[in-house]
């Protein structure tokens, strides 16, 4: 019986000790992530233009960065994270591009932004048809950037189809949000949609405009639980013989991230690893900077995070160019949201 014990006792002692080995590569990971996000864009601030930049009291200590607008003084926060999501319009797998102009569009450009102060996650919506200045230094081949204004969503097509093509899109929205540091991006060709889709179970939603032409099933009003390429089809489709149907559009797509987080912190609360599979199920279709470790602190990280189900939208205007249409922000409105989601108003009296 004595010899039983010890043997139960030094198994114990085994499984404890690999559980604490376990738990702490697992805390060791997260922990390097979180540095490398963190790290990667320390400094960095946007260089907003409204209002005013000097200081106006003598006695205070004027900080680089700082913005006066309407009486108020703000401040970047550096507490947050802000990630670009690119949905691009290829089929299949992710695969090199042969030509420098036709690695696919981003018809879905999302901001997403976690404020790791407040613990809130908050999005930005970007409308693909967004004119700005679009880098067409792979068109040309070697040599100095060449700049052009074109929609926002055709950055993505000057590149590689992979790499190039993503981080030429992030910068091109970071210069868009006025030099906003960008922590991470991720691309996925609008085809896998529907396996993010069906791994949280499905999202529900009520249909906001008639979408028969796509489903008969689908009027005005009527509510659905989207499953499999019903989900790719209710976020992808728009009538292009409809002045501003990207609108339309990007209304569902809104409705549609918000249904999906709601439903993807549900399956992470009963499956941790859920990201993690996710990421290496999607690695054919996907294109990203975010590391495992990274994936790793953000799938914990986020869990506690609240989102209010707002997301936020550009305001501008909507004309029809030679062929396409073309959205033409209202930078100072751009600047204004800026200033709501990204700073902090500086308590001057403590100064």
């Amino acid at each position: 019986m004595k010899r039983i014990r010890n043997m139960i006792l030094a198994w114990a002692a085994v499984v404890i000790g690999v559980l604490v080995l376990f738990t702490g590569s697992v805390f060791a990971v997260r922990a390097v992530g979180k540095n490398r996000l963190v790290s990667e864009t320390k400094g960095a601030m946007p260089k907003l233009l409204l209002g005013d930049s000097e200081p106006q009291d003598e006695d205070v200590v004027w900080k680089e960065g700082w913005v006066r607008y309407n009486g108020k003084v703000y401040e970047y926060n550096d507490q947050i994270m802000t990630f670009l999501f690119m949905g691009i319009d290829k089929e299949g797998e992710v695969e090199d591009n042969p030509n420098a102009y036709s690695g696919g569009q981003s018809d879905s450009l999302i901001l997403i932004v976690a404020d790791r102060s407040t613990k809130e996650v908050r999005l930005i919506a970007i409308n693909r048809d967004t004119m700005t200045d679009v880098d067409m230094y792979n068109l040309a081949g070697e040599g100095e950037s060449s700049y052009v204004t074109a929609q926002i969503a055709t950055q993505h097509g000057f590149g590689d189809g992979r790499e190039i093509s993503c981080e030429l899109t992030k910068e091109a929205v970071s210069r868009l949000f006025f030099d906003l540091p960008i922590h991470g991006y991720v691309a996925i060709n609008m085809e896998s949609i529907a396996q993010l889709n069906d791994a949280v179970g499905g999202v529900e939603v009520t249909v906001l405009e008639d979408l028969t032409k796509i489903n008969p099933d689908w009027e005005e009003g009527t509510r659905h639980t989207l499953m499999g390429e019903d989900a790719f089809w209710y976020v992808k489709w728009r009538d292009i013989t409809i002045h501003e149907s990207n609108l339309g559009r990007l209304a569902r797509q809104k409705q549609y991230v918000t249904g999906y987080i709601d439903q993807a912190k549900i399956a992470v609360k009963k499956d941790i690893t859920l990201p993690l599979t996710l990421y290496k199920s999607l690695e054919p279709y996907m294109v990203t900077d975010i590391t495992l470790d990274e994936i790793a602190y953000l799938a914990g990280e986020l869990l506690d995070y609240t989102f209010d189900g707002e997301i936020y939208t550009l305001q501008g205007e909507t004309i029809m160019g030679e062929k396409h249409e073309e959205f033409y922000p209202d930078m100072e409105a751009l600047q204004e949201l800026m200033l709501n989601v990204f700073y902090v108003e500086v308590d001057m009296d403590a100064q």
